[in-house]
């Protein structure tokens, strides 16, 4: 039984690994203005001209005339160092952004729960657990 429940495990956390909650798309500043602050992404990643890539979250960094002030992180290669400072918006390339997907998360969510469900049922009839022994 230990075997199956682990086998159903695994299954689902593939399902969950393969399926995809959040859609990134790049944007430009200008686009990235036109959003409203309530559907503002929690994270960006931005891309200069000269190809320095930048992380910012939400609350870390503002927008005031043709510059960006921030606290966040610059990648370095692999690694991702402390920066504090400002660009200006003129310097700045395509805005990464991600946003959540709620309908391919609603599915992933009760695909899972019908996988969890017909599981646990297989194994319970299986055994007996149903009233049958």
């Amino acid at each position: 039984m230990c075997k199956k429940t682990f086998i159903s495990f695994l299954l689902v956390a593939i399902l969950n690994f393969l399926g995809g909650c959040y859609s990134s798309r790049l944007i430009t500043v200008s686009e990235y203005n036109q959003i409203d602050e309530k559907d503002k992404p929690d994270d960006i990643r931005l891309t200069t001209n000269a190809s320095q890539k930048y992380r910012f979250s939400k609350s870390n960094f503002y927008i005031e005339n043709d510059t960006l002030y921030g606290k966040g992180e610059i990648i370095v290669g692999d690694n991702e160092e402390p920066f504090e400072g400002k660009i200006a918006l003129s310097e700045i390339g395509p805005i990464e952004i991600e946003n959540i997907n709620w309908l391919i998360t609603s599915l992933i969510i009760l695909g899972i729960a019908a996988i969890l469900f017909v599981g646990i049922a297989t194994i319970a009839i299986g055994s007996g657990g149903f009233g049958g022994g």
